[in-house]
């Protein structure tokens, strides 16, 4: 292998301020301490307003339609689908039928189905544990109510067989020892159901486990009722739903509203027949449709109203619910200690089995038992909704998590990359089961070193692995290695893996003591369930007594790289052009989108836009020599941005990476540089 790069005639044009990926910046993202956040008032737009590829958002009407015709049962009848980001709702779709079968197996007459629309009142269920949640923590704001105070100092017969310990909080935690659920439904009234919670004996001990269980939400929402003095769901119409504006949203909806309502299960027992325009839970139906665990119905919109509230700090066009600091509690994670599922103060967070590529230690949200989901990522301020009937007619036709999925991850997937200096990386890719590497072979002389450029979003059990192979492949050992960004460092050895907080990490692995020809890999390795974006490499590199041996910059070194399901793409997720035509036409789509989103603007972006069209022009007439030099004067553009210019850190990224790689192509001879760039 070669210590010198061949590289295209323009690489001194390109490495003068380059955008590198960051590997030693700070995770600056913004979570949950939304004091300073934008009050965004949610509206309609395009994917492109906010920076998104449309390409990812419609991915997920196939996906929703898939769910309809799933055999040997569909998921559901029908679906609605809401994606907002930074307060533009960019997707809104709804699929299939909102009532569409007359009980357990007879499908209604044609005339007689109703057909989904994105306005279609859904029975929340379980989301409704997040109304309650925010009506307790306005209670604790209010100084009437405190997280420490026992359950039972606000409802004295809870401290019956051994429950008078167990705090608030433990109830909005599902840490109090609670068992899941009990029968409620054939106590002959409410009261005689409430009495058989008041009864229940722990299953464990107060504060030693997590155990998610709907009679904690059902005692705190008879908390609200008792200190405020009005029923939960005139207290939730009052001070939450009503200052939101959300007015789709109600316990108990009005007959009236019934053509709008999604139906639900046909339940033979207990004997309801079809459940439409009444609450699904058994329980909350014998507590008359209200209650702290389950009975809001509301519509995809007014649910994304709640999340941006979340994301506000807890205003909406002028109306405060919540105090930011008050939000922020909310969503810390009080179970991560105890079980590896994590829980806010109501919210659960980091859960993969829904939030997929939008999962981070601070991505929250919630699922419904009838076939619901709301997931809000507070670092690129999204939301993904999904709203089903899945339970219509029976609850046993499915499990809808992989369309929940899919959601989250056509939501994330729709947010460009950043920091590929060079405008593409390789990739991964995505998904379950997944044994992908990318190989490369180096001759060594004893005292070598690895080094990669990487991004990395995975689920804890999804690792890749960093291996050496000395005699062709037959076997392989893990490297020692750490990836390293900013003052944090992980020790890499067993592989990569986890949540790399949106940052890019510089990955150092021990070659000391290989010598000769040596293969070395990068193989990716995904379990059963769930999956994060995955991994990127931007530049792979082998260093062998202080000089380069291997630099995938280098387009040879590059064409001996050997990959089995990894791909190169650029920002967006394309796959990377091979023609300077393609690569410009990408160099341009990106500049749309950063012009439709803010991130270019002022002088510059005429500028930028006349260049490419020069450019455009010259190699349309064959002159690739005068194309790349009109791209030259695209990355000065880029790298010295005057005032009034407008140029967001991401993307001067994008473009300059994607005029980089435009470059690469039109170069017509290489030649040889230093090993100091």
């Amino acid at each position: 292998m070669r210590r010198l790069l061949a590289v295209g005639a323009t690489l001194s044009v390109m490495v003068a301020g380059a955008v590198l990926p960051a590997a030693g910046a700070q995770d600056d993202r913004m979570g949950w301490d939304r004091a300073g956040a934008p009050e965004r008032v949610l509206r309609d737009g395009t994917a492109e307003e906010v920076g998104l590829v449309a390409r990812e958002l419609e991915q997920i009407e196939p996906a929703l339609r898939d769910g309809l015709t799933r055999e040997p049962t569909p998921f559901y009848p029908g679906a609605v689908a809401l994606v907002a980001a930074e307060g533009v709702v960019v997707e809104r779709t709804a699929v299939g039928h909102a009532v569409r079968w007359a009980d357990a197996t007879t499908e209604l007459p044609a005339e007689e189905q109703v057909e989904m629309r994105t306005d279609t009142i859904f029975d929340l269920a379980s989301l409704s544990k997040l109304f309650t949640a925010v009506a307790v923590m306005q209670l604790v704001e209010a100084g009437e109510v405190d997280l420490a105070d026992t359950a039972a100092s606000y409802v004295p017969a809870f401290a019956a067989n051994g429950k008078e310990a167990i705090t608030v909080q433990q109830l909005l935690t599902h840490t109090a020892g609670l068992p899941a659920w009990i029968n409620l439904w054939s106590a002959p009234d409410e009261t005689a159901a409430l009495q058989r919670v008041w009864d229940v004996t722990p299953t464990s001990t107060p504060g030693t486990g997590y155990l998610y269980s709907d009679l904690g939400l059902i005692t705190l929402g008879e908390i609200v009722e008792r200190v405020s003095g009005q029923g939960l769901d005139s207290y939730v119409a009052e001070h939450i739903t009503g200052p939101l504006g959300m007015g789709d949203t109600m316990y108990n909806p009005p007959a009236e509203l019934l053509p709008r309502i999604a139906a639900t299960e046909y339940q033979a027992t207990p004997a309801r027949g079809l459940v439409h325009g009444v609450v699904h839970d058994e329980a909350a139906w014998r507590l008359n449709g209200v209650a702290g665990h389950a009975g809001v119905f509301s519509t995809a919109d007014d649910v994304a109203v709640f999340a941006q509230m979340l994301l506000n700090g807890g205003s909406y066009d002028g109306s405060r619910v919540l105090e930011a600091a008050t939000v922020e509690t909310m969503m810390r994670d009080y179970t991560g200690q105890l079980s590896s599922s994590h829980r806010g103060l109501g919210p659960e967070l980091e859960a993969w089995f829904y939030h997929d590529v939008l999962t981070s230690a601070e991505s929250a949200g919630h699922t419904g038992y009838t076939g619901t989901s709301l997931v809000i990522d507070p670092h690129t301020e999204t939301i993904a909704i999904l709203m089903t009937n899945r339970v219509h007619p029976s609850r046993d036709w499915g499990n809808i998590n992989p369309v929940r999925r899919a959601v989250a991850r056509a939501a994330g997937l729709a947010r460009p990359m950043t920091g590929f200096a060079r405008g593409a990386a390789w990739y991964s890719g995505i998904g379950d089961l997944l044994d992908r590497s990318l190989t490369v072979p180096a001759t060594l002389s004893g005292d070598g070193e690895l080094l990669l450029d990487l991004w990395f979003h995975t689920e804890p059990t999804d690792v890749l692995h960093v291996e050496a192979s000395t005699d062709d492949g037959a076997t392989w050992q893990p490297l020692t290695g750490t990836v390293a960004a900013g003052d944090a460092v992980r020790d890499a050895t067993d592989g990569v893996s986890g949540d790399g907080e949106d940052r890019w990490w510089e990955g150092r692995f021990e070659l000391a003591g290989l010598t000769g020809d040596v293969l070395l890999r990068l193989r990716y390795a995904t379990d059963t369930f769930y999956s994060g974006r995955g991994v990127y490499v931007e530049h792979l590199r082998v260093v062998d007594d202080g000089g380069p041996v291997v630099d995938d910059w280098d387009p040879a070194d590059r064409a001996t790289v050997v990959t089995d399901g990894w791909t190169r793409v650029t920002a967006d997720g394309s796959a990377v052009p091979t023609a300077p035509a393609d690569a410009l036409a990408g160099l341009d789509a990106a500049l749309e989108r950063h012009l439709a989103s803010g991130g270019v603007a002022g002088p510059i972006a005429h500028q930028l836009a006349t260049a490419l069209h020069q450019a455009q022009d010259r190699l349309d007439r064959g002159r690739e020599d005068a194309a790349a030099r009109v791209l030259e004067r695209v990355l000065r553009h880029l790298d010295n941005p005057r005032r009034p210019d407008t140029l967001r850190p991401d993307a001067r990224s994008e473009l300059r990476g994607q005029a980089v790689l435009t470059l690469d192509l039109l170069a017509p001879v290489p030649v040889a540089i230093a090993d100091a760039v």
